[in-house]
C-alpha cells in the first residue's frame, strides 16, 4: 500500500516537474509590466513571470538611471556600470546614515553618524573603509560622466549658459533623489534627516 501511494506521488508530482520557467532578464530598466502597475504603459508581457521592485519614478528614466548600454562614449559607459554595481551598496549606506547627498551633488560622510544606532555596524576599519572607498568610487564617476556630457553637448554647439544649466541639472538629479529616512547636506552646511 505505501508502495502505491508512493508511486501515485511520484506520479502526480512528475507534472510539476515539467514546469517551463521563462527567460529571466535583469534590467536597470522598469519592465512593460512594471510599468503598466505606475500607468505608463497599458501593454503586458505576454507569458511572463514578474519578479520586481519598481524603483524609478514613473516619468521616464533620469540620468542616474540610464543604463551603461545606453552610452555610446566607453568612458561615460565604464563609469556608469561603476554606478550601478554601486548603488545598491550606497543605499545601504544612506539607510544606515553613514552618507549622504550634498547640494553639489557628491555623496559625502555623514559628520552625525557616529551618534546613530546603526554606527556599531561599522566600528571595524576595514567596513569603514569600505565605505570611504565606495564614496570616492562613487564621487569620481559622477564627475566623469558630468564632465563628458557637458564636453559631449558642447560639441554638439550649446551656448555657456546652456552648458552651465545642464550641469546644474545632472547635479541637482542626485541631491533630489534623497529618500525618506535617508540624510543630506543642506546649502547651510547643516545635515538633516529627510521625512
Amino acid at each position: 500500500m505505501k508502495r502505491l501511494i508512493l508511486v501515485f506521488l511520484l506520479l502526480g508530482c512528475k507534472s510539476f516537474l515539467n514546469l517551463k520557467v521563462p527567460p529571466i532578464t535583469i534590467t536597470n530598466a522598469q519592465t512593460a509590466a512594471e510599468k503598466q502597475m505606475v500607468g505608463e504603459d497599458r501593454e503586458l508581457e505576454k507569458e511572463g513571470w514578474m519578479i520586481a521592485s519598481i524603483q524609478s519614478s514613473s516619468n521616464g528614466k533620469s540620468n542616474r538611471e540610464r543604463l551603461s548600454s545606453e552610452d555610446s562614449d566607453p568612458e561615460i559607459k565604464a563609469h556608469r556600470v561603476r554606478l550601478n554595481y554601486l548603488m545598491p551598496e550606497l543605499k545601504k549606506y544612506k539607510m544606515h546614515g553613514m552618507v549622504g547627498e550634498t547640494p553639489i551633488g557628491l555623496v559625502k560622510l555623514n559628520p552625525l553618524a557616529s551618534g546613530l544606532p546603526t554606527y556599531n555596524q561599522y566600528e571595524l576599519p576595514a567596513k569603514r573603509k569600505r565605505v570611504e572607498d565606495v564614496v570616492v568610487f562613487l564621487n569620481e564617476s559622477r564627475k566623469i560622466i558630468w564632465e563628458k556630457e557637458v564636453s559631449n553637448q558642447k560639441k554638439k554647439g550649446k551656448k555657456e549658459e546652456e552648458l552651465v544649466k545642464y550641469k546644474q541639472s545632472l547635479v541637482e538629479e542626485y541631491y533630489k533623489s534623497v529618500s525618506a529616512g535617508e540624510y543630506f547636506e543642506t546649502n547651510a552646511g547643516r545635515w538633516e534627516k529627510f521625512q
